[in-house]
């Protein structure tokens, strides 16, 4: 007998198995009051055999349920395309992939977009490729203001911190630098 196929089950299974290189804490205004607000990027990356592969960027806002940061953040991420970055990024941009998050799970305090970028070819050094081009193009494109990234030992294990720290109030920035003890 033929199993039925989950496409959320098999998504988060990917996401559990992803290579998570860096962070970057990003800022942006909104409203007509111009107000401020953070997030934090997730990069993560896959290099295929031949040469190519891709870098997946997870967007990560705690919009505190506020619906005008929500409506801002879908509007920007819309306006998103893959010729905005093409050309800041080059011939070896194939495209982009989006993936709303809240298909899979709704959560009305965060704002959760994914978007990877694939590359025919990853030639050069991943950290190049990142901070030299695609955080620039993002920034272009997002009018967003980007943090340095924070770059990941690949050999370094993650501790989670106690949960007593983890229940204090705090942004999403210092809750990864305290996750991933970067300070």
């Amino acid at each position: 007998m033929m199993q039925e196929f989950d496409p959320r089950k098999s998504y988060l299974s990917v996401k559990a198995h992803e290579k998570m290189i860096a962070y970057v804490g990003f800022g942006f205004r909104f409203g007509i009051d111009d107000q401020s607000k953070e997030g934090v990027i997730k990069i993560s990356s896959f290099h295929r055999p031949y040469g190519g592969g891709y870098i997946t960027l997870t967007f990560i806002v705690d919009t505190e349920d506020n619906t005008e940061v929500q409506a801002h953040l879908k509007r920007v991420f819309n306006k998103l395309t893959e010729d905005a970055l093409k050309s800041n990024l080059g011939k070896d941009m194939e495209k982009i992939v989006k993936v709303s998050l809240d298909s899979l799970e709704e959560i009305p305090e965060w704002y959760l977009e994914e978007i990877s970028v694939h590359f025919s070819n990853i030639d050069e050094r991943i950290n190049v490729l990142i901070e030299e081009k695609l955080i620039p193009a993002l920034e272009s494109s997002l009018s967003f203001s980007f943090d340095p990234v924070q770059w990941w030992p690949a050999d370094k294990p993650v501790d989670v911190p106690d949960e007593a720290s983890l229940m204090e109030k705090m942004s999403l920035k210092t809750l990864f630098r305290k996750w991933f003890k970067a300070d």
